[in-house]
């Protein structure tokens, strides 16, 4: 069991009329349990009945709402009930069903995307999914057994009331638009072998094959949404490929070991400042994932082939990779 924050965990969701999908796989057929708590919880009209939805659901009880730090469950009911009283959290209950009046569709990109991924890798779970709005206690917890969602962390832009830990040019990915490819890159995760050096270039490849799956079983979601970019900076990345790629080789960072300096490529921020004030966050992990399109190009390598590739040194030879203006 782990719990997900998306500041972490940095993939996305959205399905885009405009943009062809691109080619894969048959999804096998998956249908999700989804339990809509927050309309279960909010119709609660006495501590008692708290705690008893509490006991009707204790995993969420114990791995969302972190029950086990309590002493017993009426004291969490007690605070649960203030909760569900206090004006505030009604604004953010009705803001949170209007963003999620359309959930069934990230349901059903959720099943496709965990139909897709359970042909490459049969064991793929079945996640019962459970949304709720807590005050903005929790965004996500994902396990193979369950997918629960704090549905007041995605209510977009608008949001009368917005989480204060999180930097607004992360918080900009915190929507329903994006939610979908969030879970299924922690999903598809546990079925990436990672790289066994410590230099950057291995870490930026285990980046880029988690984005190449991501790709792979959500083919209708724009690229730019799986890397959380938008528009402007997905169009700039490419326009300016050849400048960053120079920047990587020519100050050697590729073979770099130092975790600070690592961070400053792999890691959040708003801009790369290194590369140019426009340079998105995050940029090792793009460059990743277009080594491993390479990669994946040139050797005509299956998906999971690419995964279980743990000598990221061969397959950043064997990709041959120039920026497309080269």
């Amino acid at each position: 069991m782990r719990v997900v924050l998306l500041m972490i965990c940095v993939v996305f969701f959205a399905s885009c009329a405009s943009e062809p999908c691109r080619d894969s796989v048959q999804p096998e057929s998956i249908v999700l349990e989804v339990d809509r708590l927050e309309q279960e919880l909010f119709s609660r009209k006495s501590v008692e009945e708290v705690e008893g939805f509490l006991e009707s659901h204790p995993d969420f009880a114990k791995f969302f709402l972190h029950s086990d730090q309590y002493p017993t469950n009426t004291i969490l009911a007690e605070r649960m009930f203030g909760l569900i009283q206090n004006p505030s959290i009604d604004t953010l209950y009705q803001e949170s069903v209007e963003a999620f009046k359309n959930f069934d569709e990230v349901v059903n990109t959720l099943e496709e995307g965990l139909g897709r991924l359970k042909t490459y890798y049969p064991q793929t779970p079945s996640p019962r999914v459970q949304t709720a709005v807590t005050g903005l206690y929790n965004d996500l917890f994902i396990s193979n057994e369950h997918i629960m969602i704090g549905m007041d962390f995605f209510i977009g832009e608008g949001a009368s009331y917005k989480p204060q830990q999180i930097p607004n040019y992360i918080l900009a990915r915190y929507t329903t638009q994006h939610l979908a490819a969030s879970i299924l890159q922690f999903v598809s995760s546990q079925y990436i072998q990672t790289g066994r050096g410590d230099q950057m270039l291995s870490e930026m490849i285990d980046y880029g094959k988690s984005y190449y799956l991501l790709s792979k079983i959500l083919p209708c979601t724009p690229e730019r949404i799986l890397i959380g970019y938008t528009e402007d900076e997905w169009e700039d990345v490419f326009e300016n490929d050849q400048i960053i790629w120079a920047n990587f080789v020519q100050n050697e960072w590729l073979y770099e070991t130092n975790h600070t300096v690592k961070q400053k490529f792999l890691g959040e921020r708003p801009n790369v400042y290194e590369i140019g004030d426009k340079c998105p966050g995050r940029i090792g992990r793009w460059l990743g994932w277009q080594i491993v399109n390479a990669y994946a190009e040139k050797t005509g390598a299956s998906v999971t082939e690419i995964m279980a590739e743990t000598d990221l040194n061969k397959l950043f030879t064997q990709s041959g990779y120039k920026p497309s203006g080269s």
